[in-house]
């Protein structure tokens, strides 16, 4: 990132007297903090690792808080080898992260940039207080997650729907790779440990996979070795079709309009008649989730039609959906509500008399 596309992320807009206030708002991918004390970094481990369990994201240093103006980094600044000893004093696996300072209307700018996890999710590994034994930073054994610009421990389906997404990556690499294989050759193949036997842990260790082990891989149920123009080659035993009608699809797909409809009266039996349940709902709902991490969606709760490029929701996805409105109400409202839907859920929750904290967030 450099500093013209911070600017535009940022919206400033200008007050006069070289003071700039800032628009955007804190959201899954975005965060502000006012300094970078290590005191406030400690803050920011939190959301570090729920960037990292989501779709990755960014932390500005110099943006102070109500009102929301930039200010710059006036004061301690951690460079990057203290940055990566506090998280991985308390975060495993460890998030890759990325730092830069940035010139931005005359002054400077921390961003750091949380690259996702490829395999999540990222787990606090040990309690963390704030200074004096006081606020509760990290608790031990927590994943969080990050809903609108709110960083959370994870519940129910989040959780659910985060290792599904990691399974559905790494069998996608395994195919890939077995796809490469086909074309050149499984006695051609070099796969790199990154793991390593040396002591000073520097070397990667590689190994060639003879065409023989192939027969041995338990990816596949079934399957043989044969020759294709000379080159081993794996063979699939089993009815492969490129494209299935609609109604035989086992995913059972629906459209936008068609999934809403059928979970509906789901919606309505949780959240009563007055939620404006709708398409963009059920997207934000699935956003959150992770199904549409990939334009064309991920194929087991998501998709795409080939011809009119409609977009599709699955049985799975529908279910997911619903699972998570139904386990944690709250945390679902948050994600999906607008302000007004949030506040009139919070009113009928308090007119209920259940609401867990009546006056914190829901």
């Amino acid at each position: 990132m450099d500093a013209d596309e911070l600017e535009a992320r940022l919206g400033l807009l200008s007050r006069g007297d070289n003071e700039y206030r800032v628009t955007a708002r804190e959201s899954t991918d975005l965060e502000f903090k006012r300094d970078m004390a290590i005191a406030t970094f400690r803050k920011s481990l939190k959301t570090i690792a729920a960037f990292a369990n989501k779709n990755g994201g960014i932390i500005v240093f110099g943006v102070s808080d109500n009102p929301r103006m930039l200010v710059g980094l006036n004061g301690q600044v951690l460079d990057e080898g203290q940055q990566s000893e506090q998280i991985a004093s308390v975060i495993s696996p460890i998030p890759t992260t990325h730092f830069v300072t940035l010139d931005i209307q005359g002054r400077d700018i921390g961003v750091l940039l949380v690259e996702p996890l490829s395999k999540p999710p990222a787990i606090a590994i040990k309690d963390l207080s704030g200074a004096q034994g006081t606020d509760n930073i990290l608790r031990k054994g927590t994943v969080y997650t990050r809903r609108r610009g709110q960083t959370a421990p994870i519940t129910g389906e989040e959780f659910s729907q985060l290792l599904q997404s990691r399974d559905e990556r790494i069998r996608s690499e395994i195919f890939a790779y077995l796809g490469r294989g086909r074309e050149i050759g499984f006695d051609q193949v070099v796969v790199a440990d990154p793991r390593s036997d040396s002591e000073e842990g520097n070397e990667e260790m590689t190994f060639y996979l003879p065409a023989t082990a192939a027969s041995n891989m338990n990816v596949i149920d079934r399957g043989t070795l044969v020759q294709d123009g000379g080159a081993p080659a794996y063979k699939l035993v089993g009815n492969v079709q490129l494209s299935t009608p609609a109604d035989r699809d086992p995913r059972n797909p629906k459209r936008p309009s068609d999934a809403v409809e059928e979970m509906r009266p789901t919606i309505k039996e949780i959240f009563g008649d007055a939620f404006p349940w709708s398409h963009s709902h059920l997207r934000r709902a699935a956003d959150h989730l992770g199904f549409w991490n990939k334009p064309e969606g991920d194929k087991t709760h998501t998709g795409v039609e080939p011809i009119t490029g409609t977009t599709l929701y699955y049985a799975r996805a529908r279910e997911a959906v619903s699972q998570f409105a139904r386990q944690t109400p709250d945390d679902f409202v948050e994600v999906v509500g607008s302000q007004r839907t949030q506040q009139a859920w919070r009113q009928s929750r308090l007119e209920a008399g259940d609401a867990d904290d009546p006056e914190g967030d829901i």
